[in-house]
């Protein structure tokens, strides 16, 4: 049983930090493009950012790509390289 709650323990840990990544981008793509996003828009993998979303609001974030990295980078202190649009 202790295994079992260690690894939900484990488990807890990681979306916490998922979802305070994805806020994080979240405000970081509003202060610098004035767009607001929801989380269920937005996905990290393996340093890579996806965003689905709008053509309109993907169009509005590739303008601004590199401050919107370079802000995430300083709020998450994740090393996201690219910015994937689906």
């Amino acid at each position: 049983m202790l295994d079992l709650e260690s690894l939900l323990g484990r488990f807890r840990k990681s979306i916490g930090r998922n979802v305070l990544a994805k806020e994080s981008v979240i405000s970081a793509i509003d202060s610098v493009a004035g767009i607001n996003l929801s989380p269920e828009e937005i996905n990290i993998k393996e340093f890579v950012l996806e965003i689905n979303s709008s053509p309109i609001k993907k169009n509005e974030i590739r303008l601004h790509e590199q401050e919107i990295l370079a802000r995430v980078r300083a709020l998450t202190g994740q090393k996201i390289s690219k910015i994937f649009y689906k």
